[in-house]
């Protein structure tokens, strides 16, 4: 039998990017924990596309200090012109442990509007108490800018929600729950906080009489994200149907390094150098890579 484990694979190339952010897993540390760190950092920065920025009503009707309107400005540019919108995040956006309970419940991104370079931390804009909240839907690439607002208390602000439902009501349909009349409760603002920290989800009623679910998925009881959780078991289930097909192949694959190498499919080491496609998986004995379409 070729030597063949494509999840180990896997395992070293995110590991690798997880020790060049300076977060390296520990030695010991089982495929599935690295692959949920990876994830939480990696779902947590916007793509650099070309984004549309759309501001809603609320945000366009308020006035704000020209530091805060030239970061605002700054930032679309950036948003519209496909510049990375990385600088803009916390800090502890490279950090996959880092938890973002706001993310994981409503999906909702955070951006701080400074214009100048953060004075300890490469790479990142000055911090600002004002911040922007947003959604981005990667599938339309469209920036929904919703509202800014201080830090203090604006991660639990369900006032994003209503702004949400006046502007773009279809981005809340997903998350809304039919046939429901009524809750026994409805969680404050600092009640959210509490449960969110508790690793506890909770239904919401919007002013317009919507009963909303987590539109960023939810938070497990350990405090992790449950959309990640998902994404994490159907990456495992795509490299095992992977590695599944690709020793399928094994009749093709031998008669081919038989007649260029006199190998047989015992002697083969197989080793995917790259998950971007095409696949590139290289037999380490002889140097050949096969690339793989999709």
């Amino acid at each position: 039998m070729a030597s063949i484990n494509f999840l180990a694979d896997f395992q070293e190339v995110i590991s690798q990017e997880l020790s060049t952010l300076g977060y390296p897993p520990e030695p010991e540390e089982l495929f599935d924990s690295v692959l949920m760190r990876y994830l939480n950092f990696q779902r947590r920065i916007p793509p650099v596309i070309i984004w549309t920025a759309r501001q809603s009503k609320e945000l366009s009707a308020k006035s704000f200090s020209k530091s805060v309107n030239l970061g605002l400005k700054r930032f679309i540019e950036k948003a519209e012109s496909g510049q990375s919108l990385k600088p803009h995040l916390s800090t502890q956006s490279d950090n996959p442990d880092y938890r973002d309970l706001m993310f994981y419940d409503w999906g909702v991104f955070h951006f701080h509007l400074g214009t100048n370079p953060h004075s300890k931390r490469t790479g990142f804009v000055e911090r600002t108490d004002d911040l922007l909240f947003a959604i981005a839907d990667l599938s339309k690439a469209e920036m929904y800018l919703i509202d800014i607002h201080p830090h203090r208390g604006g991660f639990t602000n369900q006032d994003l929600l209503r702004i949400i439902e006046n502007n773009w009501p279809e981005i809340l349909e997903p998350y809304t729950l039919q046939g429901v009349i009524g809750l026994t409760y409805n969680a404050s603002d600092n009640d959210i906080n509490s449960l969110r920290k508790s690793g506890l989800n909770t239904i919401l009623q919007t002013p317009n009489g919507r009963f909303l679910t987590s539109m960023g998925g939810g938070i497990t009881a350990t405090g992790t994200s449950i959309r990640n959780r998902r994404e994490a078991d159907r990456v495992i289930i795509s490299i095992r149907q992977l590695e599944t097909w690709f020793i399928q192949q094994k009749a093709f694959v031998e008669d081919y390094f038989k007649s260029k190498h006199d190998k047989d499919w015992a002697d083969l080491t197989f080793k995917v150098k790259s998950f971007e496609l095409p696949l590139k998986v290289e037999e380490i004995k002889t140097g050949e890579v096969l690339e793989i379409p999709t």
